[in-house]
């Protein structure tokens, strides 16, 4: 690392919050709308599905970024990650400038965006050991707290112009200057990171296979593997389905796009609690609860109303309530995933998390994708709002999972941290 001075950590630290908004930019502009551009070539709930597994297999672009990581540096395969990203998120955009039309355009477009989200998640291979190299163990919440509010402020105002943009039936050319937009958002989240300090990677004397061997040989890093990829297999299976079931029950595609920034408002009024409560008393707490709640929302989809005003009304409760409970866990498996990976095996832990998580997004899309359709055919209408109601209990085989985390044991119970917060 070029300085580990206090002053050089919160430059670097600013940089980063930099280049995470730039992120998010891209995120609003083109990957939460890539399912509504999709549903405007007719796209099936399958096909859907699999932008969710797309999403998650993408991040096997990481053995790209793993390979060339110890000859680029961290700063360096992000910057080659993103501008290699360029070409395919261009020609996403092209494809909904000229109006595509059509099943066999929607299969284009998921192509496109896999193929631009390999390269991207490839770059995106060095960006936890960064926030590792510039953040104290016991300053992470703080540090996330400031970038992710920074964050879900942008998603507050950011969706509300693109929903107005697209109005409540959008064409498929409407997608393309947002499209666009995203790609030179990402370029500049590349120039920035440029400029972020970096501790050197140690010599890789072994092969990649033993080298990801050695990292998940620690009981650690094989916990947090199987909880995350349980838990986001249960969140593939349902959270990107939700925009079928609520446009089929008669909610605006454009009210749909409000529901972000709806959901920042819940994520930004919780964030600077479950900050605190992760450097004070770890992780334990925020998982334990948002695990435990999100579970519990479950049967609120057995009462989905039909039709404005109601349905808003109906989905503007459950995305606040969801983005209050998605920053706290957002924060305790930031913090449980770094407490999981070995200093020695930074590169190599962090990109196991990703796999494991990428395994159960893989898996919980496609299934998940598949039985939403069928559930339709075999239980009539309401059918998708039974899957839906169903698999979401099963948040609570992930906390369960997460009793086994580093450092659980050793952690505040929630019991008694409300206790010592009454």
């Amino acid at each position: 690392m070029r300085s580990e001075s206090p002053t050089a950590r919160r430059r670097s630290q600013s940089r980063l919050i930099g280049v995470a908004v730039s992120g998010s930019i891209s995120s609003a502009l083109l990957t939460s709308l890539v399912p509504l551009f999709l549903l405007s070539l007719n796209a099936s709930p399958f096909l859907i599905g699999l932008v969710a597994t797309s999403e998650y297999l993408q991040r096997m672009g990481r053995v790209v970024g793993l390979q060339l990581m110890h000859r680029t540096g961290k700063a360096g395969i992000f910057f080659w990650g993103r501008l290699c990203s360029f070409p395919a998120g261009l020609a996403l955009a092209l494809l909904a400038f000229y109006g595509a039309n059509g099943v066999w355009a929607a299969w284009i477009g998921l192509a496109l965006f896999s193929a631009r989200g390999l390269a991207y998640q490839a770059g995106n291979t060095a960006w936890w050991p960064l926030v590792q190299d510039n953040t104290a163990s016991s300053g992470l919440g703080a540090f996330l707290t400031r970038m992710r509010l920074q964050q879900r402020l942008l998603e507050l105002a950011l969706p509300i112009l693109i929903g107005w943009y697209l109005g409540s039936q959008p064409m498929a050319d409407d997608f393309g200057p947002l499209f666009a937009l995203a790609v030179f958002s990402t370029c500049g989240g590349a120039f920035l990171v440029r400029q972020v300090a970096e501790r050197p990677l140690s010599p890789p004397g072994e092969g990649l296979i033993r080298r990801l061997r050695q990292a998940l040989a620690t009981p650690q890093m094989r916990a947090y593997a199987l909880f995350v990829m349980a838990r986001t297999a249960v969140l593939a299976a349902t959270f990107p389905l939700w925009v079928v079931a609520l446009t089929d029950w008669g909610l605006p595609v454009s009210y749909f796009v409000w529901m972000t920034p709806v959901q920042a408002l819940g994520y930004v009024a919780g964030l600077h609690g479950w900050g605190r409560m992760v450097d004070r008393h770890g992780s334990r707490g925020p998982l334990t609860i948002t695990l435990l709640l999100q579970a519990g929302m479950a049967p609120a989809w057995l009462f989905l109303p039909t039709g404005l005003p109601w349905i808003a009304l109906w989905a503007g409760v459950v995305y606040l309530l969801w983005g209050a409970l998605d920053g706290g866990h957002q924060m305790g498996q930031s913090r449980a995933m770094i407490d999981a990976v070995s200093k020695e095996y930074q590169a190599e832990g962090f990109s196991l998390a990703m796999y494991a998580s990428a395994l159960g997004g893989i898996v919980g899309g496609i299934a998940g994708g598949a039985c939403f359709q069928w559930s339709a055919a075999l239980a009539g209408p309401r059918g998708p709002l039974f899957y839906l109601c169903a698999v979401q209990f099963a948040f609570v085989a992930a906390w369960l999972l997460s009793t086994r985390l580093a450092g659980y044991r050793e952690q505040t119970p929630v019991r008694r941290f409300w206790r010592l917060s009454s």
